[in-house]
């Protein structure tokens, strides 16, 4: 990572202290792609529930660079690769779109073209200036700058790294990704489950047969990572009234866009969407208001996983994986309880985990042990076959409205989704 003019900054992090950036890292901070994610909550609308999370994909991705060069150096990765990873944890999240993952669910039926993986590969090939600014699209040139391939980076992101053990460094069963925001998701929503021994786990991952391996010594440690992430997801990511507001600004982007509005929302920051759908008229408005001022619907239907019938089940997964048939069912569901539409909302968690994180049952890191042999992590700890039954988040199909029509709907829902 040499600096061609020999300056640096230091940057002070809450979470992993000072930070030294120079070279290609401070020129790409510099550029208005990275300064934009200053502008985009990591944990969307979290913080309506925990106050404190109003932390940035900015920091986060700060974060995950610092620990790529830090596994880096602990894995001894040969100078190209290891700058190949830090740009890559760095430029991981480039292409979030507003309030990070919660309109995560509707790019597909939308923007095809737009989800944050590919949009994120498209400005760091440059085929695309997200912020419009005239010193945008500058990426590659940076990149090219100082030798690195911008295709070798878009390709780490997504997950095709040339060298598996590099892919896995960024997205695998333990990566510094998920390092990074599970201990920061934990500092500031001051929710104590993400708490992991960061330091051991950087000192026991090795690259073993081309692929990233943890030392056996060093399984308890994983074991806590994965015990952390799963109770972060119940209780941060997937927490009912989170997932209530989400929903509620969701339905508000879906009206303004089958209105013909805001279809370049995909360009803009936390800031900009709530404005723009606020001065919408009619429903986009009112939800958009409502989540501002935490006028939250109520939950009236919370029901786990082993409630539902597997026929139930792919019925609402099918639902959901199609965005007119979940409206139609959300319809239904409002016409039944005499409710308006846009009242009634319908969220399937597990539809909505394998859109934002597959990782999440994602066991498949290997054990160096002792002896030399390799075992899958399955093998050698029950607690994590354990974390893999574990429903995750505790409710599977939620049903949400404004209070008067809770009662109703308890008692209509099912006959009305599955009649």
């Amino acid at each position: 990572m040499d600096d061609k003019a020999g300056g640096y900054k230091i940057i002070h992090d809450g979470i992993h202290g000072s930070m030294k950036v120079s070279g290609v890292i401070l020129d790409l901070i510099k550029t208005p792609e990275f300064q934009r994610l200053r502008q985009i909550k990591q944990l969307g609308l979290a913080y309506l529930v925990y106050p404190g999370a109003n932390h940035s994909r900015f920091e986060h991705s700060l974060g995950a660079w610092h620990l790529a060069k830090r596994l880096s150096e602990e894995v001894g990765l040969p100078k190209e690769e290891s700058e190949i990873l830090q740009v890559g944890a760095l430029l991981h999240d480039i292409g979030h779109g507003p309030l990070s993952h919660t309109f995560e669910g509707i790019y597909k039926h939308y923007v095809k073209e737009r989800d944050h993986m590919r949009l994120g590969q498209d400005i760091i090939l440059g085929n695309i200036n997200i912020t419009g600014d005239e010193d945008g699209g500058r990426i590659p040139e940076i990149l090219e700058k100082y030798g690195i391939d911008p295709k070798a980076v878009s390709g780490i992101i997504l997950g095709k790294a040339e060298k598996p053990y590099l892919g896995q460094m960024l997205h695998g069963g333990v990566d510094v990704d998920q390092l990074d925001y599970l201990v920061r998701d934990a500092h500031y929503t001051g929710v104590a489950h993400g708490i992991i021994d960061l330091e051991r786990l950087l000192k026991v991952m090795k690259i073993h047969d081309g692929q990233l391996v943890v030392d056996e010594k060093g399984v308890e440690a994983v074991e806590g990572m994965m015990v952390a992430r799963a109770l972060m997801y119940s209780r941060v990511y997937f927490h009912h009234t989170v997932k209530i507001a989400e929903g509620m600004l969701t339905r508000a982007l879906e009206f303004a866009l089958d209105e013909g509005h805001l279809w370049d929302f995909w360009r803009m920051t936390d800031c900009r969407v709530l404005v723009e759908l606020e001065d919408l008229e009619g429903l986009p408005a009112e939800l958009t208001k409502r989540v501002l001022h935490r006028k939250l619907y109520k939950a009236a239907v919370l029901i786990t996983a082993e409630e539902l019938s597997t026929e139930e089940k792919r019925e609402l997964l099918n639902a959901y994986r199609n965005v007119k048939k979940r409206q139609e069912i959300e319809r239904n569901l409002a016409d039944a309880v005499g409710a308006s539409e846009g009242e009634v909302i319908l969220e399937f968690s597990i539809a909505d985990l394998m859109l934002s994180e597959p990782r999440l049952k994602e066991t498949g890191i290997n054990v160096l042990l002792d002896n030399g042999e390799i075992q899958p992590l399955t093998k050698v700890t029950p607690l994590a076959n354990a974390l893999k039954r574990r429903q995750t988040p505790r409710w599977a199909v939620m049903i949400a409205s404004p209070e008067k029509y809770v009662d109703r709907l308890r008692e209509v829902w099912r006959r009305v989704i599955f009649s």
